[in-house]
């Protein structure tokens, strides 16, 4: 199972390089790219739920979408039925980045498994669903997460951000 767990650390960082040169060949930022690719897989969302999706502050969310809004690549129009509210869809030329993006991608994916016996791609698919939903599920329980890697500091407690980057500084 080790095995397993480190080719998948190796297409994990793969993809990271994927998604970096992705967003440079469209010209925008990777955070902007992730944004049109939730966008386009979920429709159209709020800020802050795009903020939620992406891990991100409200008032980076806003210079995000101001970013895209400003490259033509998505619109915020008011919510149908909530005033105070927005949605962020995309325009016609984010829907075009980010179907070449996700299409490159199939495409890419598919050649990788193209020799693959049809119910290996069948086996390989739930596996990988499986391992999708067990990530999921351990991210969404950050105390059971946080116990389970209780990192502990020279004097015994747990480090808050500000400890372990005062540790690493002092180093």
């Amino acid at each position: 199972m080790e095995q397993i767990a480190t080719q998948l650390l190796t297409v994990i960082g793969a993809a990271d390089e994927y998604r970096r040169a992705v967003a440079l060949a469209v010209g925008v930022g990777t955070s902007e790219a992730a944004a049109l690719g939730e966008l386009r897989h979920r429709g159209p969302l709020s800020p802050s739920a795009l903020a939620k999706r992406l891990g991100l502050a409200s008032a980076s969310i806003t210079s995000l979408l101001d970013r895209l809004e400003l490259a033509g690549m998505v619109a915020r129009q008011p919510h149908p039925t909530d005033r105070r509210s927005l949605f962020v869809m995309l325009t016609e030329r984010g829907r075009a980045a980010a179907d070449a993006i996700f299409g490159m991608f199939a495409t890419d994916v598919a050649s990788a498994v193209l020799d693959a016996q049809p119910e290996h791609v069948a086996e390989f698919t739930l596996v990988l669903r499986r391992i999708g939903e067990t990530l999921r599920a351990r991210a969404a329980d950050p105390a059971g997460m946080s116990s389970v890697l209780a990192v502990r500091t020279s004097d015994g407690g747990t480090p808050g951000r500000a400890d372990l980057t005062t540790d690493s500084a002092a180093k």
